[in-house]
C-alpha cells in the first residue's frame, strides 16, 4: 500500500513529500500485521484532496472512508482485506516551521520516516530521537473534575441496575471507565521514577499499569446480569478510589473525599437491598 501511495503522490504536483509516522516508523517492534499505515501527505494545498476523495479509489477497493462530507485535514480509510491507512494532510509551511523552531513535533519525536521528498524539504530537519514526550501532570482541578464525573455516573449506574435498565447501565458505565483510564494514565506517570508511555485508548495497559492493578482491571467488566453488574461496579469504585488517592498523594494534592465516601455508602446500600432477581 505504501508503494501505491508513493506512486500516486509522485504524479500529484501539489504533493511535495510523504512521511510515515506511527508504529511503522518507530521500528521498536510495536508494529504487527494489523498496524495502520500512518501516511502524512505534505502538500501546498490539500483542499482539493479533501473536497473530492476519488483519488482513494485509485489506491484500492475502499470499504470505509471517514469522515464523510467534512472539510478536515485527514482521511481515515479501510481498504479491502482489512488494511487501514490514516492519511494526514500537512502544509509545507508546517515543516518549515519545525525547521525554524529547531524542534520536532510530538509526533515526529516519536518517530518518522521520509518516504518521498521531492524538494529536499526534510534535509535540515533532525532525525527522530524516538522518544515519547509525556504530558505535564494534571492540576488538582483536573483530578477533581475526573473524580467528580466518575462518582456522578456511579450513582446513575447503581440506580439503573435497580431499575434493570441494563443498556443505560452499560452506557453510563463507559463514562466511568473513561474516567478510570484517565486516572490510571496519570497514576502510572506520577508514581514512576522514569518516563512512562501510556499510549492511547488503553493500548498496552498490561505493560504500564503493573500486575496487581491489571488484575483489578480485569475484574471490572460484567455480563448482562444483575449480580455481575453489581460486582463490577463495586470493584470499579474500589479500584478508582485506590488509584485516585495514590495519585493525590504522589502529586501532593489534598483531595476532599467526604462526599465520595457518602456516595459509596449509598451505592452499597442499594446493592445490599437488591434481591438480585
Amino acid at each position: 500500500m505504501l508503494t501505491k501511495v508513493l506512486d500516486w503522490a509522485r504524479h500529484e504536483e501539489p504533493i511535495r513529500a510523504v512521511v510515515v509516522t506511527g508504529s511503522l516508523a518507530r521500528g521498536d517492534g510495536s508494529a504487527d500485521p494489523w498496524s495502520d499505515l500512518d501516511a502524512q501527505i505534505i502538500t501546498r494545498d490539500y483542499a482539493s484532496y479533501i473536497a473530492d476523495d476519488g483519488w482513494l479509489d485509485g489506491l484500492g477497493e475502499v470499504w470505509i472512508r471517514f469522515p464523510l462530507y467534512q472539510d478536515l485535514p485527514y482521511k481515515l480509510v479501510w481498504f479491502a482485506g482489512g488494511l487501514k491507512v490514516d492519511f494526514q494532510f500537512l502544509r509545507v509551511d508546517a515543516i518549515h516551521q519545525m525547521i525554524c523552531n529547531g524542534a520536532l513535533s510530538d509526533e515526529y519525536l516519536r518517530g518518522y520516516v521520509v518516504a518521498l521528498d521531492k524538494d529536499g524539504l526534510f534535509r535540515d530537519l533532525p532525525p527522530s530521537p524516538q522518544i515519547f514526550p509525556g504530558p505535564d501532570p494534571p492540576s488538582a482541578a483536573q483530578v477533581e473534575a475526573v473524580i467528580n464525573e466518575f462518582y456522578f455516573e456511579a450513582i446513575h449506574v447503581a440506580q439503573f441496575i435497580r431499575r434493570r435498565e441494563f443498556w443505560v447501565v452499560k452506557f453510563r458505565d463507559w463514562t466511568m471507565k473513561c474516567d478510570l483510564l484517565r486516572m490510571l494514565e496519570w497514576h502510572a506517570r506520577a508514581t514512576s521514577d522514569k518516563p512512562v508511555n501510556t499510549w492511547l485508548l488503553g493500548k498496552r495497559i498490561r505493560e504500564w499499569t503493573g500486575g496487581e492493578t491489571y488484575a483489578a482491571i480485569a475484574e471490572i467488566w460484567s455480563a448482562w446480569d444483575v449480580a455481575a453488574l453489581w460486582q463490577s461496579l463495586l470493584r470499579q469504585i474500589k479500584l478508582f478510589r485506590s488509584i485516585s488517592r495514590e495519585l493525590g498523594d504522589a502529586l501532593g494534592y489534598n483531595l476532599d473525599t467526604n462526599s465520595h465516601e457518602q456516595i459509596e455508602a449509598y451505592i452499597s446500600a442499594l446493592w445490599a437491598s437488591d434481591d438480585l432477581n
